[in-house]
C-alpha cells in the first residue's frame, strides 16, 4: 500500500469547520485567516491548535491520533474475499475508508494491526447477475506507527482515543495525566533556566500539589497561572482534578461521555492557557 504521513496537528477555524495542517509559517505570523473565502475568519494560531485537537471526527479521524494513511487501488471481485496486509509497523487502527469503483456493497472485517479481510457483496437482488464480476475500490487506513515522544502529548493522545473508544474513566485520569505531565515539564525547563540541579527540581515539584504548581509555581517561574482565568480554573477543579480525585479514591467507578468530554476539552484549554501566555511573553508580542 502506498503510504502518506500527515501533520499530526491542525489548525481549525474558530467560525466555520474548515481545517487544515499548521505550518511554521502559522507560528511567525501567529493570526491566522481561514482559507475558505466564504468565511476568512481571523484567530489566534493557538486557539486554532486547540480548536484542532478537539476536533471530532468525520470521514476520516483526528489526525492528532492518526497521522499515517496507507491508501490503495484493491482488485476485488464481486461476493467474494480478499485479504489485506498491512506494514508490521502499525500500532493501532483507527479508521478504514472503502470507496467502490461500481454498484456494490465492500466492508472490512477481521481487522487486525496486521491487516483485515475485505468482502464485497452486490448492493440488491437485482444485481444478482454482477457476482463474480471483476471490480476495484479505493481502500484508505488511518492509522498510526509510533507514539508522541513529549509526554504530555503522548498523554493527551491517548485520553482522547480512550474518549474515541468509550472508555470515559480512563479518559479523565489520562487527561489530567497529561496536564499535569504538561505543568512538571513546563516547570522544570524553567527552573533548569534559573540554575537549578536536577535533584532539586525533582524535590521541589515532589513536594507541591498541582493546584500549587499550576498557580503559584507557574506565576513564580512564568508570570502566568491558571487563576489569570478564573472560569476556566474553576471548571479544572470542579470537572477534571476533583473528578480525577474521586476515580483515584475509589469514590467514582463510572463516567459520562459528557464529563470526558468536559475534562479533555478543559485540559487542553488550560494547556494552551499556559502555552500561549509563554509564547508570547517570550515572543514579546
Amino acid at each position: 500500500m502506498e503510504h502518506s504521513r500527515l501533520v499530526s496537528l491542525s489548525l481549525k477555524c474558530n467560525k466555520c469547520t474548515r481545517a487544515w495542517s499548521v505550518s511554521e509559517e502559522d507560528f511567525k505570523n501567529v493570526t491566522v485567516t481561514c482559507g475558505d473565502p466564504e468565511c476568512q475568519s481571523q484567530f489566534s494560531v493557538y486557539e486554532g491548535l486547540r480548536n484542532g485537537l478537539k476536533m471530532e471526527e468525520n470521514i476520516s479521524p483526528n489526525t492528532f491520533l492518526a497521522n499515517e494513511m496507507f491508501h490503495d487501488i484493491v482488485d476485488l471481485k464481486i461476493g467474494y474475499f480478499k485479504d489485506i496486509e498491512l506494514p508490521s509497523n502499525i500500532r493501532k487502527i483507527f479508521k478504514i475508508n472503502i470507496f467502490p469503483f461500481g454498484a456494490f456493497h465492500a466492508g472490512a472485517v477481521d481487522i487486525t494491526n496486521n491487516g483485515f479481510r475485505l468482502m464485497t457483496s452486490v448492493s440488491d437482488e437485482s444485481s444478482c447477475d454482477l457476482f463474480g464480476e471483476d471490480v476495484k475500490a479505493m481502500v484508505m487506513v488511518h492509522a498510526k506507527t509510533e507514539d508522541y515522544t513529549i509526554p504530555w502529548l503522548h498523554m493527551l493522545s491517548y485520553a482522547l482515543q480512550q474518549y474515541r473508544d468509550g472508555e470515559y474513566v480512563t479518559s479523565i485520569l489520562l487527561s489530567e495525566i497529561a496536564f499535569e505531565s504538561y505543568i512538571d515539564t513546563t516547570l522544570s525547563e524553567g527552573y533548569r533556566k534559573i540554575g537549578l540541579d536536577e535533584d532539586s527540581i525533582s524535590r521541589f515539584l515532589r513536594s507541591a500539589n498541582i493546584p500549587d504548581k499550576v498557580n503559584a509555581l507557574m506565576k513564580n517561574v512564568y508570570d502566568v497561572k491558571l487563576k489569570d482565568n478564573r472560569v476556566l480554573n474553576k471548571i479544572w477543579e470542579d470537572n477534571v482534578l476533583q473528578i480525577r480525585n474521586h476515580i483515584a479514591h475509589g469514590r467514582k467507578s463510572t463516567a459520562t461521555k459528557e464529563e470526558a468530554k468536559i475534562a479533555y476539552d478543559t485540559v487542553v484549554d488550560s494547556i494552551f492557557h499556559f502555552i500561549e501566555a509563554i509564547d508570547r511573553k517570550e515572543r514579546k508580542i
